[in-house]
């Protein structure tokens, strides 16, 4: 099908009242720079606490005054090191202040920035520098600067590296307190450069390149400008509004999503808190108590599974108790969403079951989340509804780095559960005939930087975007999405597959951590599955197995194969013949970033899985 006949028969989808353009020329303001804002709001809220971060065992606040010091400093540092207007500066960070500080020092300065995931390896990263042309790299820890120096020998310009450690070990040219030293020098000398600077940008001006993550291929580099994200942070706080909230920040800044999440704290006072890791998220939430914060659904449904296997490890009477409590939040959840009051015996049974399981889901999370936003994945239903029951709302919505994040999202007030949401005020989409979904309006992306022939592709003749995603649109405009258009299976019977509702109904097993759907050009579907790794620490400890047993040799004992095959059958039961996963076979281990295997945003990587396990794919449709 060529583009213009796909546009004559577009779907087209109108926003119900007050979610459509109108909006926008009511009460959006003109499009200005982000550093403009944020220059506003450091002078309106200049002692009022911005960020907290923790600092040997303390939390520490920063003020809109000391962040805006911070910035400045460190633009006019740039610019001593010849960084200018054009100029890619790369940030090789896990989420921290210092990472949301740089990048506004060097978009004030007409520069670009270019995020890089901590989680690439070397060669990973040189790729991203090759690509965006930046030759001044930040990192947060020696072990990036090691990785960064060995992978970058020999790139020409060299790089220039600025480390945010303090005391950089066998030495180094950059550290960010230098940096700001220079800078500090050079605000002395010119106190108003730096605010004239920020004078002379443009909304147009491309603010970053962020790199999609490449399942397909190479990385394609996403130029997004000012004008891109002010629309973004002002059309979503139209719809949810974040002021006098308290967020827990610890996804990849790298990433869109986190960092246009980021940018709302420049229109509405959201006080940040980060993290400080990932793998002490559990106990910062504890900590931290924030009223707001994102996550991928996958964490939530890893939430969701140890909450269950925790509910079911207990013996006879608790174990009931447990189930009885489940059931009685769901009943009432499930008899509000759709559209009934429940009676009073089934709200009370809910009142006592919220206090024994409810209020434990809250308290892990700090206890006062008014909400939880999910994007990056589809959620899962019965997930969803597992936190809805518990009084934890999820504002699922959808995005993509071309978009600048969100297209879509769900609203405290209007939320559906297994949709995305409608579309942002003044963004437009439509379903093209094969149910892709397509998009228009200020959010998204002018194209990838020099690759013309990737931007053309990405757009049909009437400059609707193409997202790649198979979606389908309600009536009154909530958009749920089905699979990408490119992992869709086409069976040797010529029956076409969405892997991903397969593969989300597989990880459903506590056993299964990942899990990926073949089939393609097949006679039938099969699936290759990755145990979660504290379910195969737990099951070979049960059996006796060594303390370094690897993920077959756990898959091989006869209790966790039938308990597989059950769940398999389980799968097959509601679902036609050809739709049915006849085999599988349990991967040696995870499925990693590191490895090449997995996106920094944990997508899969088709082709790389089907080339890897090619032998393993081959017995499975041998009957071995």
């Amino acid at each position: 099908m060529t583009p213009s006949s796909a546009c004559s028969s577009l779907r087209p989808v109108t926003p119900p009242k007050g979610l459509g353009t109108e909006k926008v020329e009511l009460g959006f303001p003109s499009p200005e720079p982000l550093p403009s804002l944020f220059l506003h709001r450091s002078e309106v809220s200049a002692e009022r606490v911005l960020t907290h971060s923790k600092v040997e065992g303390r939390w520490v606040p920063v003020t809109w005054r000391e962040s805006r010091l911070a910035v400045e400093e460190v633009a006019l540092g740039l610019l001593e090191l010849g960084v200018g207007p054009g100029t890619k500066v790369g940030i090789l960070s896990h989420t921290r202040k210092e990472w949301g500080q740089i990048d506004l020092a060097v978009m004030s300065i007409g520069a670009i920035t270019i995020g890089i995931y901590p989680s690439l390896t070397g060669p990973q990263a040189r790729q991203l520098l090759e690509l965006s042309g930046a030759r001044v790299v930040f990192v947060d820890e020696r072990a990036q600067r090691v990785k960064l120096e060995e992978a970058t020998v020999g790139l020409e310009p060299p790089v220039q590296i600025v480390s945010m450690e303090a005391r950089i070990e066998g030495g180094g040219p950059h550290t960010l307190d230098e940096l700001r030293r220079r800078g500090a020098k050079r605000r002395r000398e010119r106190p108003d450069e730096w605010v004239h600077r920020i004078r002379e940008l443009k909304s147009s001006d491309v603010v970053s390149y962020i790199y999609t993550s490449g399942t397909t291929g190479e990385p394609k580099g996403a130029m997004l400008t000012h004008a891109n994200f002010h629309y973004v942070i002002h059309a979503t706080n139209l719809l949810v509004p974040y002021a006098g909230e308290r967020a827990l920040l610890f996804l990849p800044l790298a990433h869109s999503l986190q960092r246009y999440a980021s940018y709302l704290g420049l229109i509405t006072d959201v006080e940040g808190w980060y993290a400080e890791s990932l793998e002490k998220v559990r106990e910062n939430l504890v900590e931290v108590r924030p009223t707001i914060f994102a996550l991928v659904p996958r964490v939530l449904e890893k939430i969701h599974g140890k909450a269950v296997a925790a509910g079911h490890a207990h013996p006879g009477l608790q174990q009931r108790v447990f189930d009885g409590a489940l059931g009685a939040l769901h009943e009432v959840g499930h008899q509000r969403r759709g559209g009934y009051e429940p009676g009073l015996r089934a709200r009370l049974k809910a009142k006592f079951a919220d206090r024994i399981l409810g209020q434990r889901i809250r308290d892990g999370m700090g206890g006062r989340v008014k909400f939880i936003g999910s994007g990056g994945a589809p959620l899962p239903r019965d997930t969803h509804e597992f936190f809805e029951d518990a009084g934890v709302p999820i504002l699922e919505g959808y995005g993509l780095t071309e978009t600048s994040a969100p297209v879509c999202i769900n609203t405290l007030e209007t939320r559906r559960i297994g949709t995305v949401g409608r579309p942002l005020p003044g963004t437009e989409v439509r379903l093209a005939p094969d149910g892709e979904i397509l998009v228009r309006g200020p959010g998204i992306f002018g194209g990838y930087h020099q690759n013309s022939a990737a931007t053309a592709e990405a757009f049909d003749d009437e400059g609707w975007f193409k997202t790649g995603d198979i979606g389908e649109m309600s009536r009154d405009g909530f958009l749920t999405i089905t699979d990408r258009k490119k992992d869709l299976l086409i069976t040797a019977g010529g029956k076409n597959i969405a892997p991903q509702p397969v593969e989300n109904q597989l990880k459903r097993h506590p056993f299964v951590g990942q899990a990926v759907v073949i089939g393609d050009r097949r006679p039938y579907l099969v699936a290759l599955l990755a145990l979660d790794p504290e379910a195969k620490n737990e099951l070979a400890k049960r059996h006796g197995l060594p303390d370094d047993a690897n993920a077959l040799q756990v898959a091989a004992v006869p209790e966790v194969a039938q308990a597989l095959d059950r769940h398999l059958q389980e799968l097959n039961a509601d679902r036609a013949g050809f739709e049915q996963v006849k085999r599988w076979a349990v991967l040696p281990h995870e499925l990693t970033i590191e490895s090449g295997e997995l996106t920094p945003t944990l997508k899969v990587k088709r082709r790389i899985i089907s080339e890897r396990y090619g032998a393993e794919i081959e017995a499975l449709y041998r009957g071995s």
